[in-house]
């Protein structure tokens, strides 16, 4: 091989960047480099940071399905009685709990009674307090729900009614 800076003739040659252009060079002028290049998955070659922000630019542009399932956590439905049970099993009061979680007493009586739903941080103050577990994996099972009457139909509940039909 012969290396693109020097002439010479050498047994290998390293691919890199030399003030923005990508060549080929020997051992002896790899010090000229800038930066090692990088050669993309369809053969261009290009800096590294380059390369990165692509790869950065391709995941974020990947389409996501919106139904489909993560198996992500959420609060669970039953998170108030699980939350008072923990607290009674380990013989705190509602201000024993409040202090050792930095967080006012109303807020966990709103809580224990299901009038608050309590943000991530609060959750995870809790679980660790209290050692219960306020989540719940939520796994889709692919049925078609009927809305619940006391709310009546969402367009959420249409579309799925009408995509499971099709």
């Amino acid at each position: 091989m012969i290396c693109e800076m020097c002439g010479a003739e050498v047994p290998r040659t390293k691919l890199v960047m030399v003030e923005g252009a990508a060549v080929q060079v020997c051992g002896k002028c790899e010090r000229f480099a800038s930066s090692p290049a990088v050669r993309t998955k369809d053969g261009a070659v290009l800096l590294p940071g380059v390369a990165d922000r692509l790869d950065n630019r391709e995941k974020r542009r990947k389409e996501k399905d919106i139904y489909e399932s993560t198996g992500e956590s959420e609060l669970a439905l039953d998170s108030g009685p699980r939350v008072r049970q923990g607290r009674q099993k380990l013989g705190m009061s509602h201000d024993d709990l409040a202090k050792l979680i930095n967080e006012k007493k109303s807020v966990i009586i709103k809580i224990e009674g299901g009038e608050m739903r309590p943000p991530d941080k609060l959750v995870l103050k809790l679980e660790k307090a209290l050692n219960i577990s306020l989540r719940e994996v939520i796994e889709d099972s692919g049925e078609v729900k009927v809305a619940d009457s006391s709310r009546g139909l969402t367009l959420g509940d249409f579309i799925k009614v009408k995509e499971k039909k099709k």
